[in-house]
């Protein structure tokens, strides 16, 4: 720890231009993986639209002293030879370690979620399976059940027979009375 005064500001100095010296770095080096995303891709017109942004970034760091001026030329003619070459159609890809590793990333997590829906595929299938092994089943006495009714159907096509009959009773009650008149 410093114990003069001045030497206490320099630390506290340093620290505030190292964070923004940090962020300003951050930025073009994002705006670099971003346009690197898009000649990974393939995509001219997004890398187009990049071009310029990442080369803005470069300058401005360059401005700042975070970067030398000579990195900041190197590095945007690094960019903007892989995009004419991408405009060519000759295919260079070139990622940094950051970009490869999400990339890997995101391939694992598709992998896991493809996975994972197989097994729900699967499990949904052996329930549908035990279902359909069940219904038969139910519907098998079901069947059983419906060839004895089939005889039954007969009995109740006899039994509306019986009804008209006994509508034709109900007029001969007066019959029926009258036997009854005879029993007398």
């Amino acid at each position: 720890m410093p114990n003069i005064k001045s030497a206490e500001k320099r630390v506290s100095v340093s620290a505030t231009k190292k964070l923004q010296n940090q962020m300003i770095r951050s930025q073009m080096q994002t705006a670099v993986r971003k346009f690197n995303a898009a000649i990974a891709e393939g995509d001219v017109e997004n890398a187009k639209k990049l071009l310029p942004v990442a080369s803005s970034k470069i300058d401005n760091a360059a401005t700042k002293n975070v970067i030398h001026k000579n990195a900041a030329n190197r590095k945007k003619a690094q960019i903007a030879k892989a995009f004419s070459q991408l405009e060519r159609g000759i295919v260079v890809v070139k990622v940094d370690a950051k970009t490869l590793k999400q990339a890997e990333q995101k391939a694992a997590a598709q992998r896991k979620a493809e996975e994972a829906e197989a097994i729900k595929a699967q499990r949904n299938e052996a329930k549908k399976a035990k279902e359909a092994a069940k219904t038969p089943v139910k519907k098998a006495p079901a069947k059983k059940a419906a060839t004895p009714k089939a005889p039954k159907e007969t009995s109740t096509t006899e039994a509306p027979k019986k009804r008209t009959t006994a509508k034709a009773a109900a007029p001969t009650e007066p019959v029926e009375s009258e036997s009854s008149d005879e029993i007398k």
